[in-house]
């Protein structure tokens, strides 16, 4: 009875918000080089910290389908979302000063779950990118909000 009242007298709700963020993706030569930009920009009115590097492992591609030449339509690939835990991912943790900008470039080649599902050459591939944004801000003094999780609009990729 006592550690109920003790944790009743000193547990408290905290309410946290999403910070407002604003995710861009540029593929741009995404089917040449293999290189995504994804860009987020501050929209608080405070300097957020957000992690100055992004990782492969934080990316994944999902609603998979491929190219069938001979039925001339893109077929679904079945692909669940691989749980990672990565501690040494994000490097340091930078200000970002309201409305700024941080780019990040992306190799999709060089990430594992990509090399799993899009796995035969000269295929062309459609399918959307969840990126894994969730541990990309470090709570401050100013501001106490964390980045939501979110996902692309459909890819249309050639692999070569």
């Amino acid at each position: 009875m006592l550690i109920f009242q003790f944790f009743n007298s000193y547990a408290q709700e905290v309410n946290i918000d999403y910070c407002n963020l604003k995710y861009e993706i540029d593929t741009v030569g995404l089917s040449k080089t293999g290189i995504l930009r994804l860009n987020i920009t501050n929209n608080e009115l405070v300097k957020l910290k957000i992690s100055d590097e992004f990782s492969e492992v934080r990316i994944q591609p999902i609603n998979v389908e491929k190219f069938e030449k001979n039925l001339n339509q893109f077929d679904k690939i079945p692909k669940s979302i691989i749980d990672v835990n990565c501690l040494n991912c994000f490097g340091k943790f930078k200000n970002v000063k309201p409305n700024t900008t941080i780019s990040y470039s992306i190799n999709i080649n060089d990430s594992k779950f990509f090399k799993e599902i899009l796995t035969q050459a000269k295929a062309t591939y459609r399918f959307n990118i969840w990126f894994d944004t969730i541990d990309m801000i470090k709570y401050s003094k100013s501001k106490k909000c964390f980045s939501r999780s979110f996902t692309s609009d459909k890819i249309i990729y050639k692999k070569n």
